[in-house]
């Protein structure tokens, strides 16, 4: 017989109050403030069997193996946790804090890694301390809705791109062919976007026992990376998103949660001039105030040259959130009919080993000599700070790129597989998955088409303990090359995808 659950919620906010990494570039940024709140939000469910703890923080990812510590924080917050039951992820905003090596000459003063690391578990830690602590008897509701908001960002060609004479191509950054992130669609041999879209939004509202609304986890299939190249931190689209709802049913609790965008993005590419005419007309007293307050940057040259993208992206924030928060009410009017005090609670944790992305020899011989003549260029030191740091963070990145595939490949033929841990807990007839990838939105498609479940929220970048974050392409992006799908980019080979998806499939069974 069913258990009756109880249900908490917990914030905290992840803005240190001074200069903190912001990585999602190839070159690192330091916070210069807050745009709006960057926080960690979580939810704890229990019945007394089992339990499950969502996490996700305004963060690009979890970066490093940050999981123990955090459970170990939480033990000496209060040893009852079930540490194993909580489902970390970010929502993967490109401006949220970070903990980042400084490998490299700089002159900028920011948190070290130690510091950021101590700082963001401690908060994270809170935050579900927090929701544990405040469980109280509730029910949950859940459903579906719509509203667009990820757009396909791998552009396909008519021809390959790494065999026009323009495209030299950067060593560490990308290997285009027929495909390239971002691509320019107005180009002759513009032949398609290679992903769909995905409008679907999960929600899965709290309530407590009184019947009021309490909170909802809500996942989306895109990552919140709006205002991509920002210096202050923020929360992408999730921050209007929480406006909006709160405006209209209080302070409840706000889980933005990323579904499968691997392939995806807020952006679209071919409209763009209509669509910033749609956000002149449609939100003018918008328009002129961040006309009149542009983000800040380090220097004149670099806020010039974001000026128009920083319009176009916080208006498209305003203009997603508002598509959110009308699903949001939409379907709570329905899906509040049908609240689940006693829902079957079941939740699963496997360590899973998934086949690598094995390199041939003529990657390998070209990704040593990139490498190599990486290591020969020396660190910018032109005694402009902010310039040196931005080209010097570059270089290391391309270094650490270029050495990970060659250290790929002199290891694939005893390291085959990549261990990765998963979570499937199942809540009455809705489930969640997660995965530590920024996985393709096909990965998505084909776990809910199987899933024994009415309805199966995907949730990726959830943190792995072997500190997995790469895309986990599908075939023919692999085929088509590009940033996304390039060596760089992949851990796990398109087969490895596909167990990824049977596994994740026997879970859910397993728990049904």
């Amino acid at each position: 017989m069913s258990k009756n659950i109880s249900i908490g919620w917990g914030r905290s906010s992840l803005n240190p109050g001074k200069p903190i990494a912001i990585p999602g570039q190839f070159h690192m940024r330091v916070s210069l403030g807050e745009l709006n709140p960057v926080t960690a939000n979580a939810l704890a469910i229990d019945n007394g069997d089992d339990a499950v703890i969502f996490v996700t923080a305004d963060m690009v990812s979890f970066r490093y193996s940050i999981l123990d510590t955090i459970v170990e924080k939480l033990r000496k917050i209060d040893p009852a946790i079930p540490g194993d039951k909580v489902i970390f992820s970010s929502t993967h905003t490109h401006a949220g804090p970070n903990a980042a090596e400084k490998n490299y000459p700089c002159e900028i003063d920011w948190m070290g890694k130690d510091e950021a690391l101590d700082f963001l578990t401690d908060r994270i830690a809170e935050a579900i301390a927090e929701a544990w602590k405040k469980r109280a008897p509730g029910s949950v509701a859940y459903g579906y809705g719509f509203a667009t908001v990820g757009h396909s960002r791998r552009v396909i060609y008519l021809d390959d791109l790494s065999k026009r004479p323009t495209n030299a191509g950067r060593p560490g950054i990308s290997v285009d062919g027929h495909g390239k992130m971002y691509g320019n669609t107005n180009d002759p041999m513009f032949s398609h976007y290679e992903a769909g879209t995905d409008s679907f939004i999960n929600i899965m509202y709290t309530f407590d026992a009184a019947g009021k609304l309490t909170g909802a986890l809500v996942n989306v299939p895109c990552p919140a990376q709006t205002n991509e190249h920002a210096w202050v931190l923020h929360a992408g689209f999730w921050h209007p998103v929480r406006e909006k709802i709160r405006a209209k049913y209080g302070d409840i609790g706000i889980i933005g949660q990323c579904g499968a965008g691997g392939d995806l993005s807020p952006r679209q590419l071919h409209y763009k001039q209509a669509e910033l005419r749609r956000y002149q007309l449609k939100y003018p007293e918008k328009y002129a105030k961040l006309c009149a307050n542009p983000l800040p940057y380090p220097n004149q040259a670099e806020a010039d040259k974001r000026r128009e993208s920083d319009l176009l992206d916080m208006l498209r924030a305003e203009d997603i959130a508002g598509r959110i928060a009308a699903a949001f009410d939409e379907v709570l009017e329905w899906a509040q009919r049908d609240k689940q005090s006693a829902p079957e609670l079941h939740h699963e944790v496997r360590k899973v080993k998934l086949e690598r992305r094995m390199f041939p020899e003529d990657i390998y011989k070209v990704e040593s000599a990139n490498y190599d003549k990486l290591m020969q260029e020396p660190w910018k030191q032109t005694g402009d700070k902010w310039a040196d740091f931005k080209e010097n963070s570059i270089l290391s990145a391309a270094r650490a790129r270029c050495l990970k595939v060659k250290n790929t490949y002199e290891n694939q033929t005893s390291d085959r597989e990549v261990e990765v841990t998963l979570h499937a807990a199942g809540i009455g007839e809705a489930a969640f998955v997660s995965n530590p990838f920024e996985l393709f939105i096909d990965y998505m498609h084909r776990i809910q088409a199987r899933s024994p479940f009415v309805q199966t929220f995907i949730v990726q970048l959830t943190a792995d303990k072997a500190g997995i974050c790469s895309y986990l392409a599908t075939e023919r992006a692999i085929a088509n090359k590009g940033y996304s799908a390039s060596p760089y980019c992949n851990v796990v080979s398109a087969k490895g995808g596909q167990q990824l998806v049977e596994t994740t499939l026997e879970m859910l069974n397993d728990i049904k």
